[in-house]
C-alpha cells in the first residue's frame, strides 16, 4: 500500500496545481517538460500534433472492432462494466474514463439533436411557448458546453484537494486493508462512492455555500445532453469532505474508478428523450427523475439528489416523482410539466456571470446580514433562507409555475448566419481545448495561462453575442483580427505549418463579414436590454 503514499507526495504537491478529476493514468504517467513559446505555438498550430496521435492507430479496424468500442464506450454511460476488468490494483492504473467517453458524449448530442429534429416534424425545435417545444438552443448548448471546457481547463491552475485529502486520510487512518480485485470490495465501492454522491448532492442544494458552486449546473433552462456538461470550476472544493468516510476502507483504485462511473452514469439522463421507465424509476436515478431534480416548480424543490441508485432518496425521504403520466392521471389538475433553470433566472450566457453570479450573491448578502450568527446562516443554511423562516427557506416562497404554458425563457433572436458563424469559431474552439488538455502536463503555466485566458475570452464573446451586449460584433471582430496578427506573426517566424494560412483566412473572412453585416442589429437589440 506505499505506493499511494509516493503518488501523494509526488504528484499532488501544494506547490503547483494539479488536475481535478480523475486523470490518473495521464496523471501519473506524464513526464513533466516544459515548452518555449515557440514550440507551444509550433505545436498547437501544427497538423503533425494531431497525425502524432493516430500514427500510432491501428490502420486496419475491424467491424467486430468497432461493435466492440461502441458496445464498450456506451455500456459505461449506463455503469455496464465488468468488475474484474474494472478492478485495477493501483491508482497509476486507473484509466481515464471519462476522456475515454468523450467521442460518446459527441455521439449522444448528435444523436438527440437529430431526433428533436426528425421527430414530430421538428416541433421540439421550433421556438414555441409550449411545454413540447423549444428544447435546444445554440445559445444555450455553447453556453453548457463552454461551462464544462472552462472546467476542465481549471486543472492547470486548481489544486485537486478531492484526491490528494482521499489519498491522506487513506495513508494515515484507513481500519483495514481490503484487496481492490475482490468482487465484495467492488460492490461496497458502487454503493459507498454513490451514497457520497448523495450526500454531497443534498449538500450542495443545502447548504448556501456549496449551492453557490453547484448552481452552475442548474443555471440553464433547458435539459438536455448539453446541460449535463454545464459544470462549476469550484464545486470540487465543496466535494471533497464527502468522500472522506469512504476513505477509511476503500482502496483509492477502486475510489477513482467508480467516481468517474458515477459520473459518467449521471450525464445520459440529462434528456427529455426518455419517459417514464416504470419499476426502474424506483432503482436507478432515471431521466424522468432527474428532470424533478431540475426543475424550479415548488414541488421539484430540494428532490431527487441520486447520481446512480434513486433507492437513497427513497430510504431519506427526498424522493419524487415527475407529475406527469402515467405517474399522474392525463388531463387531471395534477399533471404539472418540469420547468427547468433556477427560481430565479439569471437570463444570460456569459461565461463568468454563469460561473461566479450566486457566489457574488452570497458574500454580499452575508456582508450586508447583521449579526455574526446571522452571517453564518447565510452561508451555512440553504439558499432560501432568510431571518424568521426555517433552515431550507419556504417552499411557499417559490414562484409558482403556470401549468398550461411555460416560463419564457432567455432566448435572444440572433440571425441564422450569425449562429453559424459563433458555431464554426466554437467548432475550433472545442479543437484548440483538446489540445490544450492533451499538452497540460507539459506545458508550462504561463502559456497555459495565455491559452485558458483566450479560451474566456472567446466564450465571453460569444455570450455577448448571444446576450445583444453593446459592442458585442466590435469586440468579437477585434478578438479575430488579433488571433490572425498571432499567426501571422507565427507563420513569418516559422512556427506553425501551412494549416495557419486557412484559420488566418478563416478569421479574417468571417470578421470583417460579421462586423459589415451584423453590426447595426447587435447595436439596436442593445438598445432593449
Amino acid at each position: 500500500m506505499h505506493e499511494y503514499k509516493d503518488v501523494l507526495n509526488h504528484d499532488v504537491s501544494l506547490c503547483q496545481p494539479v488536475a481535478v478529476g480523475f486523470q490518473i493514468k495521464a496523471q501519473f504517467g506524464a513526464s513533466h517538460l516544459n515548452f518555449s513559446s515557440s514550440e507551444f505555438l509550433a505545436t498547437l498550430f501544427n497538423v503533425q500534433f494531431v497525425s502524432r496521435y493516430t500514427s500510432t492507430m491501428n490502420s486496419t479496424i475491424t467491424a467486430t472492432d468497432a461493435v466492440s468500442y461502441l458496445l464498450k464506450g456506451f455500456g459505461r454511460l449506463f455503469y455496464i462494466v465488468n468488475p474484474k476488468s474494472t478492478s485495477p490494483g493501483t491508482l497509476q492504473e486507473v484509466p481515464d474514463y471519462i476522456a475515454e467517453a468523450v467521442p460518446f458524449f459527441v455521439m449522444t448530442i448528435v444523436m438527440e439533436f437529430l431526433t428533436l429534429l426528425f421527430s414530430n416534424k421538428g416541433e421540439s425545435l421550433k421556438k414555441k411557448r409550449t411545454w413540447y417545444a423549444n428544447r435546444f438552443s445554440i445559445n444555450d448548448a455553447v453556453g453548457s458546453i463552454g461551462a464544462g471546457m472552462l472546467q476542465q481547463l481549471s486543472q492547470f491552475f486548481i489544486y485537486n484537494l478531492t484526491l490528494a485529502s482521499y489519498l491522506y486520510v487513506y495513508n494515515n487512518f484507513r481500519l483495514v486493508d481490503l484487496d481492490p480485485k475482490n468482487i465484495y470490495v467492488w460492490i461496497t465501492g458502487f454503493l459507498i462512492v454513490d451514497l457520497g454522491y448523495y450526500t454531497f448532492h443534498r449538500g450542495a442544494h443545502e447548504i448556501n455555500l456549496f449551492w453557490a458552486t453547484h448552481v452552475v449546473h442548474h443555471s440553464s433552462e433547458y435539459y438536455n445532453q448539453t446541460t449535463a456538461l454545464r459544470q462549476s470550476i469550484f464545486q470540487s472544493y465543496c466535494s471533497w469532505i464527502f468522500d472522506l468516510p469512504a476513505a477509511l476502507f476503500l482502496p483509492p483504485s477502486l475510489f477513482a474508478t467508480h467516481k468517474q462511473f458515477n459520473t459518467l452514469f449521471q450525464y445520459w439522463i440529462h434528456t427529455e428523450m426518455i419517459g417514464n421507465l416504470g419499476p426502474l424509476e424506483y432503482v436507478i436515478n432515471t431521466p424522468s427523475a432527474h428532470r424533478v431534480h431540475h426543475g424550479r416548480n415548488p414541488y421539484c424543490i430540494d428532490k431527487n439528489y441520486a447520481g446512480t441508485l434513486i433507492i437513497w432518496d427513497i430510504l431519506f425521504g427526498t424522493f419524487d416523482l415527475e407529475r406527469v403520466p402515467p405517474a399522474v392521471k392525463a388531463g387531471s389538475s395534477d399533471v404539472e410539466p418540469v420547468a427547468y433553470g433556477l427560481t430565479h433566472p439569471i437570463n444570460t450566457f456569459d461565461p463568468f456571470t454563469i460561473q461566479f453570479h450566486h457566489l457574488r450573491h452570497v458574500l454580499t448578502t452575508c456582508w450586508a446580514t447583521s449579526g455574526f450568527s446571522n452571517k453564518l446562516k447565510v452561508l451555512f443554511y440553504g439558499p432560501g433562507w432568510h431571518e424568521g423562516t426555517p433552515r431550507t427557506g419556504l417552499l411557499e416562497e417559490i414562484p409558482l409555475i403556470a401549468k398550461d404554458v411555460p416560463p419564457e425563457k432567455h432566448d435572444p433572436t440572433v440571425p441564422k448566419a450569425v449562429n453559424i458563424y459563433v458555431v464554426s469559431h466554437f467548432a475550433l474552439l472545442i479543437v484548440i481545448n483538446s489540445i490544450l488538455l492533451d499538452m497540460k502536463h507539459v506545458l508550462e503555466f504561463k502559456y497555459a495561462s495565455i491559452a485558458s485566458a483566450f479560451v474566456f475570452w472567446t466564450l465571453t464573446s460569444f455570450g455577448w453575442i448571444f446576450d445583444h451586449k453593446k459592442f458585442a460584433v466590435e469586440r468579437e471582430f477585434l478578438r479575430t483580427m488579433i488571433v490572425s496578427v498571432v499567426l501571422s506573426w507565427a507563420k513569418l517566424n516559422n512556427l506553425t505549418s501551412d494549416v495557419a494560412n486557412y484559420l488566418i483566412a478563416f478569421h479574417v473572412a468571417s470578421g470583417l463579414w460579421l462586423l459589415a453585416t451584423q453590426r447595426n442589429y447587435t447595436h439596436i437589440k442593445g438598445k432593449k436590454d
